[in-house]
């Protein structure tokens, strides 16, 4: 077997080819080295035919690709080239509009045990049939509801239509403060929208222009209605429109009625415009709010009789420059002159026997009544001023969108006044007054995080005591964005006014704070405080 074995090692050596027969008897054509032989056999194809070399076809060859097949994986992962994606770019959304500053209002309230304003309470219908104004005052009403007129069109008008007329402008980049415009809040979005154009278009005396929704024409009248009692400065828009829709009862077409000609308007708004001034540069001198609304009240009582009929009525203009009006006249005049002032009023329609409108105030943290038309008697009163719903509740009954105003309950400035001053004489400022608009501030622009300003304004809060006072302060702009959008996503801080009740021992503090743009570039708040 020795030679036998040693005789074939011998004839291995002096023959290769026998050397590669028992190689691929062995172990095939893979010998182990991790090369694949492709040159003693050819590759066959799945149906047996020979596979051509390459550059035979005439095709360019291509570069096989190797193949690795990891521990874990029980064949080959191929690699295959994938084009790069390309890069996807969204456009920023679209910054928030930014509102006109000058006039903004931001009003914090606090109570002794740390809560912020009380919360808002829903407003109770009376209850019975028995509403109805005293037998004095039977005959002061006058307020026209809003009315519509509307037209059905066939579908070959309705698409006509719609190709020939324009949205006109759609208010979108509009603002709108809650707290000054409650109506607004009522809407869902839909309505807010339609709204926004609305008020847009009447601002801008465009007649009439194409929904920029779809809306039915009860809903429409519910947004003009809301659009209406927002906005007492729209002196020239009537309580009536007309709306042209389809079948489907879509609105296609809102026409808005102005009392005054385009041509006209600006000599209107400046007459109305000098005579708003004539009483706000003197209520502007007065101390707090409680005086200022006081003192609008009797002038008002002073300038304006009731008279049913009277040109241009549901309007603040028929009052203010006119003289003469009647309820929705007096309500609109007192709640145009209260928003001038930063004291949120509203508009509040309803019955007393008859269509009637009045006014709902915001006082320092508390809603009240106030009903200009039967306090103008001979002699003047109080007797309808600043007054609770259940006050109310024998001859005022809140009807429509106004139900879904806060309740009045406020007692603090409830019953203070018996009798108006017979001459509404111009008032002696108060060594507390608000500064004037072109005075110096009381401090130096500063440029700090929101939390120094805090600590600012309650130390200036603990200096001054308990009572009413006002100061003013000037920061930049940055400041004033981070206290502007902590109002609106309510994140306002109360803590200041907190300590400074702790250290007073007061029981609440209110702040307004009204912005204006300064000469210097920054922005001048004026404060009015209120602590008890």
């Amino acid at each position: 077997m020795v030679i036998l074995l040693c005789a074939l090692m011998v004839g291995l050596a002096f023959s290769p080819s026998a050397t590669e027969k028992l190689a691929d008897i062995l172990y095939g054509e893979n010998r182990g080295d991790g090369i694949v032989d492709v040159i003693d056999k050819p590759d066959l194809r799945p149906d047996g035919s020979q596979e051509q070399e390459p550059g035979e076809s005439g095709e360019p060859e291509e570069t096989p690709q190797p193949t690795i097949a990891p521990e874990h994986m029980d064949g080959p992962l191929v690699w295959e080239p994938r084009p790069t994606p390309a890069p996807v770019y969204t456009s920023a959304p679209d910054s928030s509009p930014v509102p006109d500053v000058n006039g903004m209002v931001i009003n914090i309230y606090a109570v002794k045990n740390g809560a912020v304003a009380p919360p808002i309470t829903s407003y109770v219908i009376p209850s019975g049939d028995s509403v109805e104004a005293p037998k004095e005052l039977a005959d002061r009403a006058g307020y026209t509801p809003v009315e519509e007129k509307t037209e059905e069109l066939s579908a070959e008008e309705a698409d006509k239509l719609r190709k020939e007329l324009t949205l006109g402008d759609t208010g979108t980049a509009l603002y709108f403060d809650p707290l000054y415009y409650p109506y607004y809040y009522l809407l869902d979005e839909t309505g807010q929208t339609l709204y926004r154009q609305i008020y847009a278009n009447a601002n801008g005396m465009i007649k009439t222009f194409m929904p920029c929704q779809d809306i039915t024409i009860n809903a429409l009248k519910t947004v003009f209605e809301a659009v209406y009692n927002d906005h007492p400065e729209l002196f020239w828009l009537e309580t009536g429109y007309s709306c042209r829709y389809s079948r489907s009862g879509k609105c296609v077409e809102i026409t808005l009625q102005y009392s005054v000609e385009a041509a006209e308007l600006a000599e209107f708004r400046s007459t109305f415009d000098t005579q708003v001034n004539r009483i706000l540069n003197q209520a502007w001198n007065l101390a707090d709010d409680y005086e200022k609304e006081k003192y609008v009240h009797n002038r008002l009582l002073d300038l304006v009789q009731y008279q049913s009929g009277a040109p241009m009525s549901q309007s603040a203009y028929s009052a203010l420059v006119n003289g003469k009006t009647v309820c929705a006249g007096y309500s609109r005049a007192f709640q145009y002159l209260m928003q001038q002032l930063g004291i949120p009023c509203y508009y509040c329609t309803g019955y007393s026997g008859e269509n009637h409108a009045w006014n709902i105030v915001y006082l320092y943290g508390e809603y009240y009544n106030v009903d200009l038309t039967w306090d103008d008697t001979e002699p003047a009163t109080f007797d309808f001023f600043n007054k609770t719903d259940e006050d109310y509740a024998p001859t005022h009954v809140r009807r429509g969108l106004a139900q879904k105003l806060p309740a009045c309950e406020g007692k603090s400035y409830r019953n203070l006044e018996e009798k108006p001053d017979a001459a509404a004489p111009t008032p002696t400022p108060s060594p507390q007054a608000t500064p004037a608009p072109t005075g110096a501030p009381d401090n130096p622009m500063i440029s700090a995080e929101l939390e120094e300003y805090y600590r600012d304004c309650g130390q200036k809060i603990i200096d001054n005591g308990l009572g009413s006072f006002s100061f003013v302060q000037e920061i930049d702009a940055g400041l004033w964005q981070e206290l502007w959008n902590a109002y609106n996503n309510g994140n306002i801080s109360d803590s200041f006014l907190i300590r400074a009740l702790n250290r007073l021992g007061g029981s609440s503090c209110s702040v307004q704070i009204q912005c204006r743009v300064a000469e210097n570039g920054g922005y001048r708040l004026t404060h009015t405080v209120y602590i008890q």
